[in-house]
């Protein structure tokens, strides 16, 4: 007996192991989704996204705002750079003088929450098990997910920009080029390039969007018609840099242009210090060439100079007698509805020129009918899929009033599918979270309970 009894456990034993042993391999396509919905992924992307969140920050003392946010968040991958210092010294200098960076390639944070969102999907919702215990982590795992696409519709779907307008005075009081009732708003950041031709009573335009100018970045796009007289060469297309007067002190990395007539010789710079750059102004080289071989050069900014006057200033040219424009400007998109601004308030604080609070009384329009809405910080206008919000008001200089009244009002217009969606999101979140923390408290409380009981 004492030797049956101990073979039987081995017997045993090698019966529990054989299943694990003759076990077959996983596929390739299990090991894939095991990964993909692994929590040591989840953790790494949240590394990984702290860390460009670390160094975007620190980039953006240096580079801007503007290249951050596409370097870094809008990008597939990019190579950061952490300048090496102790106590603000720098521990290596370069041999022109300059803090020598450590350089680090990583993934931009596109792709990063893309695979964070598929890590969501197929961790948190497919491998876990679909039990009544698992509820709130469920909804909770949904409704990261739901936030993170919201974003992605956003940033592919989406589109922004702003309006200005100056309170509207009696006919009498207007002045020409000020807006003071807008049915179009001016994108921040899309660009195009414009061919103006002036037929006297008519401006004739014909539009080259900045999808095709992005190849004029490292080379050059040429631009011609049938039945126009010349051709447009477009070339150092720069989505943010501002223009500059060479001289004996002012180096220039890109070419000089000559504007002729004693004027001053311009070139691009791509690099703007940080207080100019702010404005994101896009530019570009132009060479108009005339069939007889006569040749234009021009430097091109997308200047706007909203919202305190309506004008533009585009570089004009004479051809065979007719007279032509080019203009590197701002997208303009239509509004299904007009907002005319009929009053702006703004009220300080007790003893100083600082704002409370300030709001603008919108007189919105559509098919001949009209209401005042009233809109203010976090109480935007929401209207046939178009958000518009209170952003700023003028004339300022440091946030104080500047020679005004009159006073004018911006506003920030998007068009966003997903505009909703962060909200939906929290909300279901904060149900997951609920219901998982309630479930664990009646547990907690069950079993307080049988304990008291069975003593």
């Amino acid at each position: 007996m004492t030797a049956t009894a101990t073979e039987a456990p081995r017997d045993e034993g090698r019966a529990a192991d054989e299943p694990a042993a003759n076990r077959p391999p996983k596929s390739i396509g299990r090991r894939v989704v095991d990964v993909l919905g692994s929590m040591k992924l989840a953790v790494v992307l949240l590394a990984i996204l702290a860390a460009l969140t670390w160094l975007g920050t620190l980039a953006q003392i240096e580079d801007g705002l503007w290249y951050v946010q596409k370097e870094f968040f809008e990008s597939w991958g990019l190579i950061a750079e952490l300048r090496l210092s102790w106590w603000g010294n720098p521990l290596f200098v370069g041999e022109d003088g300059e803090p020598w960076p450590l350089r680090i390639p990583m993934p931009g944070a596109y792709p990063v929450m893309a695979l964070l969102f598929v890590n969501l999907i197929v961790g948190g919702l497919l491998r876990m098990k679909w039990q009544r215990r698992n509820a709130g982590v469920l909804i909770l795992h949904l409704g990261m997910a739901l936030l993170l696409l919201a974003g992605f519709v956003k940033l592919e779907y989406s589109n922004s920009g702003r309006v200005a307008l100056y309170e509207t005075p009696d006919q009498p009081g207007r002045v020409p080029g000020r807006s003071y009732e807008a049915t179009t708003y001016t994108s921040f950041h899309d660009n195009e390039l414009a061919l103006l031709k002036d037929n006297g009573d008519t401006i004739e335009e014909r539009v080259v969007p900045e999808s095709e100018l992005g190849a004029a970045v490292d080379g050059t796009v040429t631009l011609r018609a049938d039945d126009l007289p010349f051709t447009v060469q477009v070339y150092g297309y720069m989505e943010n840099c501002i223009a500059r007067q060479k001289g004996p002190m002012v180096p220039a990395r890109t070419p000089v242009i000559d504007t002729g007539d004693g004027g001053p010789k311009l070139f691009l710079d791509p690099k703007p210090r940080a207080s100019e750059r702010g404005a994101n102004i896009a530019g570009c080289y132009v060479t108009v060439r005339t069939n007889d071989n006569r040749q234009l050069r021009t430097v091109l900014l997308c200047v706007d100079s909203q919202p305190r006057e309506r004008r533009a200033f585009p570089f004009t040219f004479e051809v065979d007698g007719q007279r032509y424009g080019l203009d590197l400007r701002r997208v303009v998109y239509d509004l299904p509805f007009s907002m005319r601004l009929n009053r702006f308030v703004k009220r300080d604080h007790p003893g100083t020129m600082t704002p409370a609070d300030f709001r603008s009384f919108v007189d919105v329009g559509e098919d001949g009918e009209h209401r005042e809405v009233q809109i203010w910080m976090n109480n935007p206008l929401r209207k046939d899929g178009y958000v518009a919000y209170q952003t700023s008001w003028g004339p300022q200089i440091g946030g104080r009033p500047a020679g005004g009244p009159p006073w004018f009002s911006v506003f920030e217009v998007a068009q966003n599918p997903s505009d909703k969606w962060p909200e939906y999101a929290c909300w279901v979140i904060a149900v997951g979270l609920l219901i998982h923390f309630g479930m664990k408290l009646k547990r907690f409380l069950d079993s307080s309970t049988r304990k008291v009981l069975n003593r």
